[in-house]
């Protein structure tokens, strides 16, 4: 399990990935055409041992003078438990001339990922000679594992590629084997064998989601195995209990750290909010990622004394602070992803990339506001900024499992839609020769409002104003803006407001009975309509809450709205509404959208659509009015 590490431009992820899939998502930055995959061979031998033997053929033919970039070099992926046992590669040439890959062509690389000090990761780079144009690169290599879960995936379906045959051969698997195949590609078939599995493809297609689609389409299928009694998440959540056992917990120098920050609180709450306010902001993001290391955390007690760690290191830190002042933790491990979401139907470990903590909400005084879900409040030690009223959108809508009492507990993690808010108001004043001007303001929470916190801490005073004036032109074409200001704070939810001065002339004056013609822009995400027509795979959206706000103060008393142009629609996957009201020489259109959900399934399709046209079909109408 590689932790997620958060960045307030972006969001970093490393995933522990099976490292077939992490080559195909490396192959994945390509171009939309990336080369035939000819042949590809997967064999993968589950020994009594408790090893297992990876080889790997691979051929695959450039179909243009892009084509090469994208496969040269060509990465494996090795660590501490995984070893390269062979390795062989050549060029066939379209003049028949066959060109092996010299042993110096081939280089070692460690992977460090932002944030981490140091890791036992690395990649066997192969960087292949230059080849023209219907060129075949050729791979054969072999990988010895000793897995510490005993589980993989295979990913079948390669981005962007299409592959004329594949086979995949999984043996060896005993007592308590188990597969499951995630996904669809056409073309495969599958063959159950003795405590094993052989899935084979002709001619499958190069595989190009729609928008919003999962992060897993692009692979198509993946075929997920596992064996021994490690069946159940329950037993995954044991394997980790286990695993983390000897790691020595509630030391003195820890539970006195509690006690000191703790002091003179009284409130659950109050205590919560200063130990978890200590581990996100005393305690740095740092990894060291050394073998078993990526499941196994640091001792609380190291962590505390060194002031860093990676999320696992903090969380545990926090669960010892959280348990001296009385207060009941426990470690969580989840996905931190917003594309993708566990297969809650095969358990494995392998499946999470971050790990946080669970705590009993007995007696801290939630709201609604707060993250909880299934009898716990999530919070997560690595975020360096808000309080525990906020969770990443990442992390939220997941699977998470909560290792607690010798077992694993999956919980399905909270959306709190409104934290990610975006909200514009402009208020203008209309003159009869059809000059506007006034004010917008841009107030952004959570992730957004986040990203301009760092923005006003970071930048300087011209880059803050040309940023403000960017993103609101962005919003607000054709109008000219001056006076930018950006204000942020770091209170509950981050929080950041843009605002500036606007003025703008209208095509032609003013008047009475008419509404003046201004672009309302959108802050809302929902998909378009279009994209439900047809679709099979589920939508993938960020959940979020808008509001747009248009206020103009008329020259003089106008004419009230016509009817019928109020909307609501409203059901179990968000809402939309429009409001239209003239109040003395004050013009007010508004616009609010919500989506409550981030992963849609085609059977809520009907629902989502209703809003979508609600909103799309709003923003093309023109406004009316009535004069007597």
């Amino acid at each position: 399990m590689r932790c997620a590490l958060f960045a307030p431009r972006r969001r970093m992820m490393r995933k522990r990935w099976s490292w077939l899939a992490v080559s195909v998502l490396v192959l994945s930055g390509g171009p939309a055409h990336a080369a035939t995959v000819l042949e590809r061979v997967v064999q993968i031998e589950i020994r009594p041992d408790g090893s297992v033997i990876e080889r790997e053929r691979l051929r695959v033919k450039l179909d243009n003078d892009r084509d090469f970039a994208s496969w040269s070099p060509y990465p494996i992926f090795l660590d501490e438990n995984r070893e390269l046992e062979s390795l062989s590669a050549s060029v066939h040439r379209p003049d028949g001339r066959v060109e092996n890959v010299a042993r110096k062509a081939l280089d070692t690389h460690e992977i460090v990922s932002s944030g981490e000090l140091h890791s036992s990761r690395k990649v066997r780079s192969v960087s292949f000679p230059a080849a023209p144009v219907g060129s075949v690169l050729s791979l054969d290599y072999e990988v010895k594992e000793r897995p510490y879960f005993p589980a993989g995936f295979v990913v079948l379906g390669w981005p962007s590629s299409p592959t004329e045959s594949l086979r995949v051969e999984i043996k060896g698997g005993g007592a308590g084997w188990r597969w499951r195949l995630d996904g669809s590609l056409p073309g495969l078939e599958v063959k159950e064998t003795a405590g094993g599995i052989e899935i084979t493809g002709r001619s499958l297609p190069r595989l190009s989601p729609p928008d919003y689609a999962p992060a897993s389409a692009s692979w198509g299928a993946t075929l997920r195995y596992a064996w021994g009694d490690t069946s159940g998440w329950e037993k995954v959540g044991s394997w980790y209990e286990r695993l983390t056992a000897e790691v020595p917990r509630g030391t003195e120098p820890v539970r006195a750290k509690a006690r000191e920050l703790t002091a003179g609180l009284s409130d659950r709450r109050q205590k919560l909010e200063a130990l978890l306010a200590f581990a996100r902001k005393q305690v740095r993001y740092v990894a060291v990622e050394v073998g078993i290391g990526g499941y196994r955390p640091h001792t609380p007690q190291e962590v505390l004394q060194r002031r860093w760690g990676d999320c696992k290191d903090k969380a545990f830190l926090l669960i010892d602070l959280l348990r001296e002042a009385g207060i009941e933790a426990w470690p969580v491990l989840v996905l931190s992803d917003e594309g993708n979401r566990v297969d809650r139907d095969f358990p494995n470990p392998f499946q999470f990339n971050h790990l946080i903590a669970a705590v009993s909400p007995e007696g801290l005084g939630l709201t609604e506001a707060d993250p909880v879900s299934g009898g716990y409040l999530f919070i997560d030690p690595t975020q360096p900024v808000g309080a525990l009223s906020w969770l990443s959108p990442s992390t939220q809508d997941q699977d998470a499992l909560v290792i607690r009492g010798g077992r694993g507990e999956l919980v399905r993690t909270p959306i709190r839609q409104q934290s990610e808010g975006r909200k514009l108001s402009v208020d203008v004043s209309l003159s009869p020769s059809g000059e506007a001007s006034g004010e917008a303001r841009l107030e952004l929470l959570g992730t957004a409002g986040w990203a301009y916190l760092d923005i006003l801490q970071t930048r300087r005073p011209e880059e803050i104003d040309r940023i403000v004036l960017e993103r609101l032109g962005d919003l607000l074409p054709g109008m000219k803006l001056e006076q930018p200001k950006l204000a942020a704070h770091d209170s509950g939810v981050p929080a950041a407001t843009l605002s500036a001065k606007l003025h703008l002339v209208l095509p032609q004056p003013w008047e009475r009975g008419s509404v003046p013609q201004l672009l309302v822009p959108t802050l809302s995400k929902m998909p378009a309509p279009g994209v439900l027509d047809g679709r099979e795979l589920p939508v993938v959206a960020d959940p979020f809450s808008t509001q747009v706000t248009w206020s103009v103060t008329l020259p003089e008393d106008g004419c009230p709205p016509a009817s019928g142009q109020e909307l609501t629609v409203e059901n179990d996957l968000g809402s939309f509404r429009q409001s239209f009201k003239l109040d003395g020489r004050k013009l007010t259109l508004e616009r609010r959208s919500e989506l409550r959900h981030r992963w849609i399934e085609p059977a809520a399709f009907p629902a989502l659509k209703e809003i979508a046209l609600a909103e799309h079909r709003s923003g093309k109408r023109r406004l009316r009015v009535e004069c007597n």
